[in-house]
Protein backbone atom coordinates (compact mmCIF):
# COMPACT_ATOMS: atom_id res chain seq x y z
CA UNK A 1 0.00 0.00 0.00
CA UNK A 2 1.46 2.90 -1.55
CA UNK A 3 1.25 5.74 2.23
CA UNK A 4 2.54 8.10 2.95
CA UNK A 5 4.85 7.59 6.09
CA UNK A 6 2.52 9.10 8.48
CA UNK A 7 0.47 6.48 7.61
CA UNK A 8 2.81 3.66 7.05
CA UNK A 9 4.18 4.45 10.61
CA UNK A 10 0.83 4.36 12.04
CA UNK A 11 -0.15 1.04 10.56
CA UNK A 12 2.50 -0.46 12.39
CA UNK A 13 1.88 0.87 15.48
CA UNK A 14 -1.83 -0.67 14.82
CA UNK A 15 -0.68 -3.60 13.67
CA UNK A 16 2.17 -4.07 16.57
CA UNK A 17 -0.40 -3.38 18.65
CA UNK A 18 -3.08 -6.48 17.94
CA UNK A 19 0.49 -8.53 17.72
CA UNK A 20 0.50 -7.89 21.44
CA UNK A 21 -3.36 -8.21 21.67
CA UNK A 22 -2.91 -11.60 19.93
CA UNK A 23 0.42 -12.40 22.00
CA UNK A 24 -1.73 -11.79 25.46
CA UNK A 25 -4.93 -11.29 25.71
CA UNK A 26 -5.79 -13.32 22.85
CA UNK A 27 -4.44 -16.00 23.56
CA UNK A 28 -5.68 -16.05 27.26
CA UNK A 29 -8.75 -15.99 25.70
CA UNK A 30 -8.10 -19.07 23.36
CA UNK A 31 -6.58 -20.85 26.39
CA UNK A 32 -10.55 -20.12 28.14
CA UNK A 33 -12.31 -21.07 24.80
CA UNK A 34 -14.94 -22.55 27.09
CA UNK A 35 -15.52 -18.88 28.51
CA UNK A 36 -15.84 -16.69 25.42
CA UNK A 37 -18.72 -16.09 24.13
CA UNK A 38 -18.72 -16.38 20.03
CA UNK A 39 -20.48 -14.07 17.70
CA UNK A 40 -22.13 -15.24 14.58
CA UNK A 41 -19.88 -13.64 11.95
CA UNK A 42 -15.88 -13.76 12.15
CA UNK A 43 -15.14 -9.94 11.56
CA UNK A 44 -11.50 -8.40 10.47
CA UNK A 45 -10.46 -4.93 11.28
CA UNK A 46 -8.49 -3.11 8.48
CA UNK A 47 -6.81 -0.07 7.64
CA UNK A 48 -6.82 2.30 4.51
CA UNK A 49 -6.05 6.15 3.33
CA UNK A 50 -8.29 8.07 2.25
CA UNK A 51 -4.68 9.35 -1.20
CA UNK A 52 -6.01 5.57 -2.40
CA UNK A 53 -8.41 5.11 -4.91
CA UNK A 54 -11.84 2.72 -3.64
CA UNK A 55 -10.31 -0.40 -5.03
CA UNK A 56 -7.15 -0.45 -2.99
CA UNK A 57 -7.34 -3.65 -0.11
CA UNK A 58 -5.79 -1.89 2.60
CA UNK A 59 -4.40 -3.83 4.96
CA UNK A 60 -5.94 -5.92 7.29
CA UNK A 61 -5.12 -5.86 11.13
CA UNK A 62 -6.61 -8.59 12.70
CA UNK A 63 -9.49 -11.35 12.78
CA UNK A 64 -12.10 -11.58 15.61
CA UNK A 65 -14.69 -14.09 16.36
CA UNK A 66 -15.61 -13.75 19.95
CA UNK A 67 -16.43 -10.93 22.46
CA UNK A 68 -13.19 -11.86 24.52
CA UNK A 69 -10.82 -11.04 21.46
CA UNK A 70 -12.69 -8.04 20.27
CA UNK A 71 -12.59 -6.34 23.72
CA UNK A 72 -8.43 -7.28 23.60
CA UNK A 73 -8.03 -5.61 20.23
CA UNK A 74 -10.14 -2.62 20.61
CA UNK A 75 -8.17 -2.02 23.95
CA UNK A 76 -5.17 -2.67 22.36
CA UNK A 77 -5.07 -0.38 19.12
CA UNK A 78 -5.83 3.26 18.70
CA UNK A 79 -9.26 4.93 19.24
CA UNK A 80 -10.74 7.09 16.26
CA UNK A 81 -9.62 10.01 17.95
CA UNK A 82 -5.84 9.46 18.01
CA UNK A 83 -5.74 8.41 14.54
CA UNK A 84 -3.92 10.71 11.99
CA UNK A 85 -5.66 12.86 9.11
CA UNK A 86 -6.82 10.80 5.98
CA UNK A 87 -6.84 7.25 8.33
CA UNK A 88 -9.73 4.89 7.13
CA UNK A 89 -10.13 2.72 9.85
CA UNK A 90 -12.73 -0.63 8.70
CA UNK A 91 -14.32 -3.60 10.72
CA UNK A 92 -15.93 -5.52 8.38
CA UNK A 93 -17.53 -9.06 8.39
CA UNK A 94 -14.86 -11.54 7.12
CA UNK A 95 -13.54 -11.91 3.49
CA UNK A 96 -15.50 -8.54 3.28
CA UNK A 97 -12.62 -6.55 1.42
CA UNK A 98 -12.57 -2.88 2.03
CA UNK A 99 -13.82 -1.97 -1.44
CA UNK A 100 -17.04 -1.26 -2.84
CA UNK A 101 -16.56 -3.24 -5.68
CA UNK A 102 -15.67 -6.40 -3.71
CA UNK A 103 -19.05 -8.52 -4.82
CA UNK A 104 -21.23 -8.35 -1.38
CA UNK A 105 -20.79 -4.82 -1.35
CA UNK A 106 -20.61 -3.39 -4.99
CA UNK A 107 -24.53 -3.41 -4.77
CA UNK A 108 -25.28 -1.89 -1.35
CA UNK A 109 -24.50 1.80 -0.40
CA UNK A 110 -23.68 3.86 3.04
CA UNK A 111 -25.12 5.25 5.74
CA UNK A 112 -23.04 8.17 7.60
CA UNK A 113 -22.78 10.37 10.13
CA UNK A 114 -20.49 13.21 10.38
CA UNK A 115 -19.20 14.35 13.84
CA UNK A 116 -16.30 16.84 14.82
CA UNK A 117 -12.86 16.08 15.40
CA UNK A 118 -12.51 14.20 18.18
CA UNK A 119 -15.84 13.24 19.41
CA UNK A 120 -16.22 9.76 17.26
CA UNK A 121 -14.91 7.61 20.42
CA UNK A 122 -17.79 7.19 21.81
CA UNK A 123 -20.31 6.56 18.60
CA UNK A 124 -17.77 4.60 16.72
CA UNK A 125 -17.31 1.84 19.72
CA UNK A 126 -21.15 1.72 20.07
CA UNK A 127 -21.49 1.84 16.41
CA UNK A 128 -19.17 -1.90 16.15
CA UNK A 129 -21.41 -3.41 19.44
CA UNK A 130 -24.31 -2.97 17.79
CA UNK A 131 -23.00 -4.78 14.65
CA UNK A 132 -21.29 -7.40 16.51
CA UNK A 133 -24.15 -8.08 18.90
CA UNK A 134 -26.55 -8.33 16.23
CA UNK A 135 -28.87 -5.54 17.21
CA UNK A 136 -29.98 -4.61 13.87
CA UNK A 137 -33.11 -6.23 12.45
CA UNK A 138 -31.68 -6.63 9.17
CA UNK A 139 -28.21 -7.91 10.44
CA UNK A 140 -27.65 -10.17 7.07
CA UNK A 141 -27.92 -6.79 5.25
CA UNK A 142 -24.80 -5.57 6.58
CA UNK A 143 -21.44 -5.62 5.68
CA UNK A 144 -19.70 -3.49 8.48
CA UNK A 145 -18.49 0.10 9.31
CA UNK A 146 -15.68 2.05 8.28
CA UNK A 147 -14.42 5.42 10.19
CA UNK A 148 -12.66 7.91 7.83
CA UNK A 149 -10.52 10.82 9.68
CA UNK A 150 -10.42 14.29 7.72
CA UNK A 151 -9.41 17.44 8.49
CA UNK A 152 -12.12 19.03 10.01
CA UNK A 153 -14.81 16.05 10.66
CA UNK A 154 -14.97 12.28 11.18
CA UNK A 155 -17.27 10.40 9.58
CA UNK A 156 -18.99 7.10 10.80
CA UNK A 157 -20.60 4.44 8.13
CA UNK A 158 -22.08 1.69 8.01
CA UNK A 159 -21.83 -0.45 4.58
CA UNK A 160 -25.02 -2.36 3.22
CA UNK A 161 -25.50 -5.02 0.73
CA UNK A 162 -28.73 -3.70 -1.22
CA UNK A 163 -29.20 -0.16 -1.84
CA UNK A 164 -32.60 -0.55 -3.67
CA UNK A 165 -34.08 -2.53 -0.90
CA UNK A 166 -35.55 0.04 1.21
CA UNK A 167 -37.22 -1.61 3.70
CA UNK A 168 -33.93 -2.96 5.16
CA UNK A 169 -32.12 0.97 4.71
CA UNK A 170 -35.02 2.61 6.52
CA UNK A 171 -34.61 -0.05 9.35
CA UNK A 172 -30.94 0.45 9.27
CA UNK A 173 -30.66 3.83 9.47
CA UNK A 174 -33.85 4.06 11.74
CA UNK A 175 -32.05 1.53 14.45
CA UNK A 176 -28.77 2.95 14.37
CA UNK A 177 -29.66 6.47 15.11
CA UNK A 178 -31.63 4.80 17.88
CA UNK A 179 -29.00 3.11 19.18
CA UNK A 180 -26.01 5.87 19.32
CA UNK A 181 -29.02 8.56 20.87
CA UNK A 182 -28.39 10.63 17.69
CA UNK A 183 -30.67 12.95 16.50
CA UNK A 184 -29.26 15.13 13.42
CA UNK A 185 -29.77 13.54 10.00
CA UNK A 186 -27.46 11.13 8.63
CA UNK A 187 -26.76 10.29 4.47
CA UNK A 188 -27.11 7.27 2.10
CA UNK A 189 -24.61 7.30 -0.50
CA UNK A 190 -24.73 4.37 -3.21
CA UNK A 191 -21.63 2.65 -4.13
CA UNK A 192 -20.99 2.29 -7.67
CA UNK A 193 -18.19 0.17 -8.65
CA UNK A 194 -17.95 2.24 -11.91
CA UNK A 195 -16.59 5.72 -10.50
CA UNK A 196 -14.74 6.72 -7.59
CA UNK A 197 -17.32 10.02 -7.38
CA UNK A 198 -20.79 8.05 -6.86
CA UNK A 199 -22.80 11.62 -6.01
CA UNK A 200 -21.32 13.37 -9.31
CA UNK A 201 -23.66 12.21 -12.57
CA UNK A 202 -26.73 12.44 -9.83
CA UNK A 203 -26.24 15.59 -8.34
CA UNK A 204 -25.28 17.48 -11.62
CA UNK A 205 -29.23 16.93 -12.96
CA UNK A 206 -30.60 20.30 -13.29
CA UNK A 207 -33.75 20.98 -11.27
CA UNK A 208 -36.61 20.69 -13.81
CA UNK A 209 -35.50 16.94 -15.21
CA UNK A 210 -35.61 16.30 -11.51
CA UNK A 211 -39.12 17.71 -11.14
CA UNK A 212 -40.15 15.94 -13.96
CA UNK A 213 -39.00 12.21 -12.99
CA UNK A 214 -40.45 12.63 -9.65
CA UNK A 215 -43.13 13.59 -10.68
CA UNK A 216 -43.12 10.42 -12.22
CA UNK A 217 -43.03 8.13 -9.38
CA UNK A 218 -45.28 5.89 -8.96
CA UNK A 219 -45.55 5.05 -5.52
CA UNK A 220 -43.97 5.87 -1.94
CA UNK A 221 -41.48 3.44 -1.61
CA UNK A 222 -40.29 4.66 -4.75
CA UNK A 223 -40.41 7.93 -3.35
CA UNK A 224 -38.24 6.75 -0.93
CA UNK A 225 -35.90 5.33 -3.24
CA UNK A 226 -35.65 8.83 -5.43
CA UNK A 227 -34.92 10.49 -2.19
CA UNK A 228 -31.58 8.20 -0.83
CA UNK A 229 -29.83 8.52 -3.52
CA UNK A 230 -27.77 11.60 -3.00
CA UNK A 231 -28.46 15.17 -1.23
CA UNK A 232 -29.76 17.06 -4.70
CA UNK A 233 -32.48 14.63 -5.17
CA UNK A 234 -33.32 14.20 -1.47
CA UNK A 235 -34.26 17.78 -2.03
CA UNK A 236 -35.74 17.78 -5.16
CA UNK A 237 -38.11 15.40 -3.09
CA UNK A 238 -38.54 17.94 -0.22
CA UNK A 239 -39.81 20.78 -2.69
CA UNK A 240 -42.59 19.06 -3.45
CA UNK A 241 -45.86 18.22 -0.59
CA UNK A 242 -46.45 14.80 0.05
CA UNK A 243 -49.55 13.37 -1.59
CA UNK A 244 -52.12 12.37 0.39
CA UNK A 245 -51.60 9.05 2.05
CA UNK A 246 -53.22 5.71 0.64
CA UNK A 247 -54.36 2.71 3.44
CA UNK A 248 -51.74 0.35 3.83
CA UNK A 249 -52.65 -3.58 4.52
CA UNK A 250 -51.48 -4.88 8.07
CA UNK A 251 -51.30 -8.76 6.85
CA UNK A 252 -51.59 -9.99 10.54
CA UNK A 253 -52.52 -7.66 13.06
CA UNK A 254 -52.53 -9.76 16.40
CA UNK A 255 -49.93 -11.55 16.04
CA UNK A 256 -46.92 -11.69 18.56
CA UNK A 257 -44.36 -11.34 16.05
CA UNK A 258 -42.11 -8.38 16.66
CA UNK A 259 -41.87 -7.47 12.31
CA UNK A 260 -45.02 -6.57 11.04
CA UNK A 261 -46.06 -6.97 7.32
CA UNK A 262 -48.26 -4.39 5.18
CA UNK A 263 -48.78 -4.28 1.81
CA UNK A 264 -48.72 -0.99 -0.24
CA UNK A 265 -51.71 -1.01 -2.84
CA UNK A 266 -49.94 1.73 -4.65
CA UNK A 267 -46.65 -0.27 -4.99
CA UNK A 268 -47.91 -3.96 -4.84
CA UNK A 269 -45.58 -4.62 -2.60
CA UNK A 270 -44.81 -5.99 1.22
CA UNK A 271 -43.31 -3.69 3.67
CA UNK A 272 -41.73 -5.33 7.03
CA UNK A 273 -41.62 -2.96 9.39
CA UNK A 274 -40.17 -3.45 12.90
CA UNK A 275 -42.31 -2.32 15.98
CA UNK A 276 -41.11 0.39 17.82
CA UNK A 277 -37.91 -0.87 21.01
CA UNK A 278 -38.88 -1.26 24.44
CA UNK A 279 -42.63 -1.37 23.14
CA UNK A 280 -44.65 -3.29 26.37
CA UNK A 281 -48.20 -3.03 27.61
CA UNK A 282 -48.50 0.26 24.63
CA UNK A 283 -52.07 0.77 23.68
CA UNK A 284 -52.01 2.33 20.32
CA UNK A 285 -48.76 3.19 18.16
CA UNK A 286 -48.55 4.34 14.77
CA UNK A 287 -46.46 1.37 13.29
CA UNK A 288 -44.98 3.97 10.44
CA UNK A 289 -43.17 6.71 13.36
CA UNK A 290 -43.53 5.33 16.56
CA UNK A 291 -46.14 7.86 17.60
CA UNK A 292 -47.80 6.72 20.58
CA UNK A 293 -50.71 8.08 22.00
CA UNK A 294 -50.29 9.93 25.42
CA UNK A 295 -53.06 7.91 27.64
CA UNK A 296 -52.85 7.80 31.16
CA UNK A 297 -52.29 4.88 33.66
CA UNK A 298 -56.05 4.94 34.25
CA UNK A 299 -57.39 5.11 30.83
CA UNK A 300 -55.11 2.07 29.85
CA UNK A 301 -57.81 -0.06 31.90
CA UNK A 302 -61.36 -0.66 30.77
CA UNK A 303 -64.13 -1.04 33.25
CA UNK A 304 -66.29 -4.78 32.36
CA UNK A 305 -68.58 -5.88 34.86
CA UNK A 306 -67.70 -4.52 37.95
CA UNK A 307 -63.37 -4.73 37.78
CA UNK A 308 -60.75 -3.18 35.29
CA UNK A 309 -59.47 -5.12 32.87
CA UNK A 310 -57.79 -4.61 29.57
CA UNK A 311 -59.83 -5.92 26.88
CA UNK A 312 -59.27 -6.84 23.73
CA UNK A 313 -60.32 -3.59 21.50
CA UNK A 314 -61.91 -4.70 17.95
CA UNK A 315 -62.10 -1.55 16.54
CA UNK A 316 -61.05 2.23 17.66
CA UNK A 317 -62.21 5.52 15.93
CA UNK A 318 -60.90 8.76 16.85
CA UNK A 319 -63.50 12.05 16.89
CA UNK A 320 -60.55 14.31 15.48
CA UNK A 321 -56.72 13.53 14.94
CA UNK A 322 -55.49 12.21 17.88
CA UNK A 323 -52.88 14.54 18.76
CA UNK A 324 -55.71 17.08 19.99
CA UNK A 325 -56.47 17.02 23.60
CA UNK A 326 -60.01 17.24 22.45
CA UNK A 327 -59.84 13.81 20.66
CA UNK A 328 -62.44 11.51 22.19
CA UNK A 329 -61.99 7.37 21.79
CA UNK A 330 -64.40 5.18 20.79
CA UNK A 331 -63.97 1.57 21.02
CA UNK A 332 -65.87 -1.66 20.42
CA UNK A 333 -64.48 -4.33 22.42
CA UNK A 334 -64.99 -8.38 23.23
CA UNK A 335 -67.13 -7.57 26.10
CA UNK A 336 -70.00 -6.33 23.76
CA UNK A 337 -69.65 -3.08 24.86
CA UNK A 338 -68.93 0.91 23.38
CA UNK A 339 -66.23 2.56 25.56
CA UNK A 340 -65.30 5.98 25.48
CA UNK A 341 -62.17 8.55 27.05
CA UNK A 342 -60.99 12.11 25.69
CA UNK A 343 -56.93 12.07 25.43
CA UNK A 344 -56.91 15.52 27.35
CA UNK A 345 -58.89 14.14 30.17
CA UNK A 346 -56.13 11.31 32.35
CA UNK A 347 -58.58 11.30 35.60
CA UNK A 348 -61.28 10.32 33.43
CA UNK A 349 -60.84 7.02 32.56
CA UNK A 350 -62.86 4.96 30.23
CA UNK A 351 -67.29 4.98 30.26
CA UNK A 352 -68.43 2.10 28.63
CA UNK A 353 -72.22 1.31 27.81
CA UNK A 354 -73.15 -2.20 27.19
CA UNK A 355 -74.05 -2.89 23.33
CA UNK A 356 -73.82 -5.32 21.05
CA UNK A 357 -72.86 -3.09 17.75
CA UNK A 358 -71.27 -4.34 14.62
CA UNK A 359 -69.37 -0.97 13.20
CA UNK A 360 -69.24 2.49 14.83
CA UNK A 361 -68.31 5.92 13.10
CA UNK A 362 -68.00 9.32 13.79
CA UNK A 363 -69.50 11.76 11.29
CA UNK A 364 -69.75 15.42 11.91
CA UNK A 365 -68.77 14.87 15.50
CA UNK A 366 -71.73 12.52 15.91
CA UNK A 367 -71.31 8.64 16.97
CA UNK A 368 -73.46 6.63 15.47
CA UNK A 369 -73.07 2.26 15.66
CA UNK A 370 -74.60 -0.44 13.74
CA UNK A 371 -76.25 -2.63 15.53
CA UNK A 372 -75.14 -6.83 15.44
CA UNK A 373 -78.62 -7.83 15.24
CA UNK A 374 -80.71 -6.45 12.37
CA UNK A 375 -78.66 -3.88 11.35
CA UNK A 376 -80.35 -0.73 13.24
CA UNK A 377 -78.60 2.01 13.14
CA UNK A 378 -78.29 4.18 16.29
CA UNK A 379 -76.95 7.66 17.54
CA UNK A 380 -75.19 7.79 20.60
CA UNK A 381 -76.16 11.48 22.52
CA UNK A 382 -72.86 11.84 24.89
CA UNK A 383 -71.79 14.24 27.70
CA UNK A 384 -69.51 14.55 30.34
CA UNK A 385 -69.13 13.22 33.88
CA UNK A 386 -67.55 15.01 36.84
CA UNK A 387 -64.32 13.83 35.94
CA UNK A 388 -64.53 15.29 32.48
CA UNK A 389 -64.83 11.82 30.84
CA UNK A 390 -67.48 11.66 27.72
CA UNK A 391 -70.62 9.34 28.75
CA UNK A 392 -73.13 7.81 26.90
CA UNK A 393 -76.87 9.50 28.24
CA UNK A 394 -78.74 7.94 25.75
CA UNK A 395 -79.26 6.23 22.68
CA UNK A 396 -81.50 6.76 19.94
CA UNK A 397 -82.60 4.23 17.16
CA UNK A 398 -82.86 6.26 14.13
CA UNK A 399 -86.00 5.28 11.84
CA UNK A 400 -84.53 4.63 8.44
CA UNK A 401 -85.60 2.93 5.49
CA UNK A 402 -83.87 1.67 2.32
CA UNK A 403 -84.57 1.86 -1.46
CA UNK A 404 -85.92 -1.38 -2.78
CA UNK A 405 -85.25 -2.77 0.22
CA UNK A 406 -85.83 -6.55 0.68
CA UNK A 407 -88.61 -8.17 2.96
CA UNK A 408 -86.75 -7.49 6.50
CA UNK A 409 -86.60 -11.44 7.39
CA UNK A 410 -84.66 -11.92 3.88
CA UNK A 411 -82.64 -9.04 4.63
CA UNK A 412 -81.71 -9.76 8.44
CA UNK A 413 -80.77 -13.84 6.91
CA UNK A 414 -79.10 -12.59 3.97
CA UNK A 415 -76.76 -10.00 5.03
CA UNK A 416 -73.13 -10.81 4.87
CA UNK A 417 -71.49 -7.76 6.53
CA UNK A 418 -72.43 -3.98 6.58
CA UNK A 419 -69.58 -1.09 7.77
CA UNK A 420 -70.96 2.66 8.65
CA UNK A 421 -68.14 5.61 7.26
CA UNK A 422 -68.41 9.21 6.45
CA UNK A 423 -68.30 10.11 2.86
CA UNK A 424 -68.13 13.62 1.62
CA UNK A 425 -69.39 15.20 4.99
CA UNK A 426 -72.52 12.05 5.30
CA UNK A 427 -72.75 9.00 7.31
CA UNK A 428 -72.25 6.36 4.71
CA UNK A 429 -73.09 2.56 5.01
CA UNK A 430 -71.50 -0.30 2.41
CA UNK A 431 -73.48 -3.84 3.01
CA UNK A 432 -72.74 -6.68 1.57
CA UNK A 433 -75.94 -8.90 0.50
CA UNK A 434 -77.23 -10.94 -2.40
CA UNK A 435 -79.00 -7.94 -3.69
CA UNK A 436 -79.43 -10.13 -7.48
CA UNK A 437 -80.92 -13.52 -7.61
CA UNK A 438 -78.42 -16.34 -8.75
CA UNK A 439 -75.64 -13.94 -7.88
CA UNK A 440 -73.20 -14.40 -4.77
CA UNK A 441 -73.46 -11.29 -2.56
CA UNK A 442 -71.91 -7.99 -3.15
CA UNK A 443 -71.26 -4.21 -1.86
CA UNK A 444 -74.02 -1.30 -2.89
CA UNK A 445 -72.93 1.57 -0.75
CA UNK A 446 -75.79 3.67 0.55
CA UNK A 447 -75.55 7.68 2.48
CA UNK A 448 -77.96 8.77 4.76
CA UNK A 449 -81.04 11.50 3.91
CA UNK A 450 -83.09 13.17 6.74
CA UNK A 451 -86.45 14.19 6.13
CA UNK A 452 -84.99 18.24 5.10
CA UNK A 453 -83.88 16.71 2.22
CA UNK A 454 -86.78 14.58 0.75
CA UNK A 455 -90.16 15.49 0.03
CA UNK A 456 -92.87 13.55 1.01
CA UNK A 457 -90.70 11.95 4.15
CA UNK A 458 -92.47 12.05 7.75
CA UNK A 459 -90.76 13.94 10.53
CA UNK A 460 -87.88 12.33 12.22
CA UNK A 461 -87.59 9.22 9.63
CA UNK A 462 -84.13 8.97 7.52
CA UNK A 463 -83.50 6.80 4.44
CA UNK A 464 -80.59 4.82 3.20
CA UNK A 465 -80.45 6.41 -0.86
CA UNK A 466 -78.06 4.47 -2.99
CA UNK A 467 -74.76 5.76 -4.26
CA UNK A 468 -74.03 4.17 -7.76
CA UNK A 469 -70.83 5.71 -7.98
CA UNK A 470 -67.87 7.15 -5.52
CA UNK A 471 -66.83 9.32 -7.63
CA UNK A 472 -63.10 10.42 -6.47
CA UNK A 473 -62.85 8.34 -3.71
CA UNK A 474 -61.97 4.80 -3.17
CA UNK A 475 -63.65 2.56 0.07
CA UNK A 476 -61.50 0.70 2.39
CA UNK A 477 -63.33 -1.86 4.50
CA UNK A 478 -62.87 -4.14 7.48
CA UNK A 479 -63.92 -5.10 10.55
CA UNK A 480 -61.16 -3.14 12.30
CA UNK A 481 -61.14 -0.53 9.75
CA UNK A 482 -63.71 1.66 7.34
CA UNK A 483 -62.96 5.03 5.55
CA UNK A 484 -63.57 6.55 2.72
CA UNK A 485 -60.02 8.66 1.19
CA UNK A 486 -59.91 10.56 -1.73
CA UNK A 487 -57.90 9.83 -4.90
CA UNK A 488 -56.09 12.84 -7.00
CA UNK A 489 -57.14 12.35 -10.79
CA UNK A 490 -52.89 12.15 -11.31
CA UNK A 491 -52.13 9.38 -8.53
CA UNK A 492 -50.06 6.88 -10.13
CA UNK A 493 -49.95 2.96 -8.59
CA UNK A 494 -52.02 0.07 -8.16
CA UNK A 495 -55.54 2.29 -6.01
CA UNK A 496 -58.28 3.47 -8.18
CA UNK A 497 -60.97 5.48 -7.67
CA UNK A 498 -64.38 4.69 -7.88
CA UNK A 499 -63.28 1.14 -5.92
CA UNK A 500 -63.92 -0.80 -3.09
CA UNK A 501 -61.25 -2.97 -0.89
CA UNK A 502 -62.10 -4.81 1.88
CA UNK A 503 -61.28 -7.26 3.51
CA UNK A 504 -63.54 -10.36 4.39
CA UNK A 505 -64.71 -10.86 7.50
CA UNK A 506 -64.26 -14.06 8.38
CA UNK A 507 -61.10 -16.46 7.51
CA UNK A 508 -61.49 -19.29 4.94
CA UNK A 509 -61.02 -22.41 6.75
CA UNK A 510 -58.49 -25.29 5.42
CA UNK A 511 -61.54 -27.18 4.32
CA UNK A 512 -62.75 -24.54 3.02
CA UNK A 513 -62.39 -24.82 -1.09
CA UNK A 514 -65.80 -23.59 -2.60
CA UNK A 515 -64.55 -19.70 -1.66
CA UNK A 516 -61.38 -20.53 -3.28
CA UNK A 517 -62.14 -19.66 -7.32
CA UNK A 518 -60.49 -16.84 -8.22
CA UNK A 519 -58.38 -16.07 -5.36
CA UNK A 520 -54.38 -15.00 -6.12
CA UNK A 521 -51.94 -15.51 -3.90
CA UNK A 522 -50.40 -12.39 -2.19
CA UNK A 523 -47.88 -13.16 0.47
CA UNK A 524 -47.57 -14.76 4.26
CA UNK A 525 -48.73 -12.59 6.52
CA UNK A 526 -45.46 -13.75 8.90
CA UNK A 527 -42.15 -15.69 8.55
CA UNK A 528 -44.29 -18.54 9.44
CA UNK A 529 -47.98 -17.47 9.00
CA UNK A 530 -50.83 -17.69 7.03
CA UNK A 531 -51.07 -17.20 3.58
CA UNK A 532 -53.40 -13.98 2.56
CA UNK A 533 -55.22 -13.86 -0.78
CA UNK A 534 -57.14 -11.38 -2.85
CA UNK A 535 -59.70 -11.90 -5.29
CA UNK A 536 -62.22 -9.48 -7.35
CA UNK A 537 -65.82 -10.12 -7.44
CA UNK A 538 -67.47 -11.04 -9.71
CA UNK A 539 -69.58 -8.82 -11.84
CA UNK A 540 -70.65 -10.03 -15.03
CA UNK A 541 -73.81 -8.56 -15.66
CA UNK A 542 -74.42 -6.85 -12.24
CA UNK A 543 -74.77 -3.37 -11.63
CA UNK A 544 -72.25 -2.92 -8.81
CA UNK A 545 -68.99 -0.93 -7.42
CA UNK A 546 -66.00 -3.04 -8.57
CA UNK A 547 -64.26 -4.51 -5.89
CA UNK A 548 -61.53 -6.40 -4.65
CA UNK A 549 -61.24 -8.28 -1.77
CA UNK A 550 -58.80 -9.55 0.94
CA UNK A 551 -58.72 -13.01 2.68
CA UNK A 552 -56.44 -15.21 5.27
CA UNK A 553 -56.16 -19.17 4.84
CA UNK A 554 -56.65 -20.14 8.70
CA UNK A 555 -55.49 -17.34 10.46
CA UNK A 556 -57.36 -15.69 13.72
CA UNK A 557 -58.01 -12.02 12.19
CA UNK A 558 -58.84 -10.91 9.01
CA UNK A 559 -56.17 -7.90 7.65
CA UNK A 560 -56.32 -4.46 8.93
CA UNK A 561 -56.08 -1.26 7.02
CA UNK A 562 -53.82 1.18 8.02
CA UNK A 563 -53.86 4.59 7.08
CA UNK A 564 -49.82 5.88 7.30
CA UNK A 565 -48.41 9.59 7.82
CA UNK A 566 -47.86 11.10 4.38
CA UNK A 567 -45.00 9.57 2.71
Amino acid sequence: MAASKDAEMEEAEIGAAAAAAGDDSAGAAHMHAADSQPLKHAWAFWLGNAQEHSGSRGSTIHTFSTIDYFWSLYNSILHPSKLGVGADLYCLKNKIQPKWEDPISSNGGEWTISVGRGKSDTLWLHTLLALIGQKFEYDDEICGAVLSVRVKEEVIGIWTKDAVNEFAQLSISKQWKEFLDYNNSIEFIIHDSGTAAVQCWSSKFPEDPLDIIYNRVPGPLSRVRFAAVCRSWCATAKRHPAPLALPWLLLSPRDSNRVKRLYCLEDNQIMRIPLPTGLVNHWIVNLFSGFEIALSEKQKWIPSSGRLCQPILWKIIFSEPPTSSDCILATITDHSSVALCRIGCPDGGWTTHGINLADIAFCNGELYGLTRREWKLVKFETSVNEEGAPVVTAIDQLLVTMENQQPHHVWLNNMDVSYIFELNGKLAMAARFPWSPNHSPFFKVFELVDNDTVVGMAPGTYKWAEVTSLGDFALFLGPNCSMAVHVPEDRHGGVQRNRIYYTHCRCIEQQDVLQEGGLVFLARSNDSGYPVYLREDEHDGVEMIRAVGYYVRGGPIPPMWLLPPDL
